[in-house]
């Protein structure tokens, strides 16, 4: 399996010029494990506001002696504060599914990601405005309450169930505060209960091929049923008009009303990815 295939969005090589060697640099730049192909990258935010140490393992997927490294996870002495790893694994890559299993890690979430190349977009006559940051409070109450039971913070025991809608509430305020490009609601004289927030790629690896956007966080209340649709033609529209020539978007495989949007809109399947992680209490 080729080192592309390890990232979620690697499969947009053929048409945008992926850097491999340059995610392949980046990585290893990063703290290694003193394995070949293996390197731990902290979530330092994520780390900060959970308390606890969290881990992301990166596979390069050549030389590197899998079994060996998730055994060596496996074996760490308990750590004196909450500590997390975490991987994505591509679904291809069945051969490590049983090994960590194995070495005690949980599967946890599966990921599907689309992309849309923006060259047909439905019409829409639901019009969409920016959300302000008056509109905050009920912003985060929408975050903290449309939430999916099946996502990685709320399946994993790991994370407090109360920390978890914390999450989600800082995560959109920062979106709406600069950490997204956009953040799109419904033009509605009533408040938003919906949003749908758009940011620019700005991984290293991805050359100057026009700018490439992914959407990374929705949420919709009973209040605003069937919005999530408009609210993401009102994204792909931004995105062309900034003259990119693709949106990604990733959701859970067990999120079938944003499945179904995807596949409405003319968004096609990129990459399923796995989520593996092994926890010290």
């Amino acid at each position: 399996m080729n080192t592309v295939s390890w990232n979620p969005i690697g499969f947009l090589e053929r048409s945008f010029k992926f850097n491999t060697q340059k995610w392949k640099s980046e990585i290893s730049n990063l703290e290694s494990i003193k394995l070949p192909g293996i390197h731990l990258k902290r979530l330092d935010w994520d780390s900060t506001f959970f308390e606890a140490d969290i881990f992301k393992i990166l596979y390069l997927g050549e030389n590197a002696n899998s079994n060996d490294a998730y055994k060596l996870f496996a074996e760490k002495k308990k750590p004196k504060k909450r500590t997390q790893y975490f991987l994505e694994i591509p679904s291809e890559a069945t051969n490590h599914f049983g090994l960590l299993t194995r070495w005690g890690f949980s599967l946890i979430e599966t990921r599907l990601t689309y992309y849309h190349l923006l060259e047909e977009i439905p019409l829409t006559n639901q019009l969409s405005r920016n959300a302000l940051e008056n509109d905050i409070i009920k912003l985060k109450k929408v975050a903290s309450s449309a939430i999916n039971l099946f996502d990685r913070y709320h399946v994993d025991s790991f994370f407090p169930k109360s920390d978890t809608d914390k999450y989600l509430e800082v995560y959109i305020e920062n979106c709406i505060k600069g950490f997204a490009e956009k953040v799109f609601v419904p033009d509605l004289t009533t408040d938003p209960a919906s949003f749908v927030a758009i940011s620019r790629l700005k991984e290293p690896e991805w050359l100057e091929e026009g700018p490439l956007f992914r959407i990374p966080l929705t949420a919709c209340l009973p209040e605003n049923k069937g919005w999530h649709y408009p609210l993401c033609i009102a994204a792909l529209n931004y995105a062309k008009a900034n003259k990119s020539k693709c949106l990604v978007m990733t959701t859970q495989s067990t999120n079938k009303a944003v499945i179904h949007n995807c596949e409405k809109m003319g968004f096609k399947l990129g990459s399923s990815f796995h989520i593996f992680s092994k926890s010290f209490l």
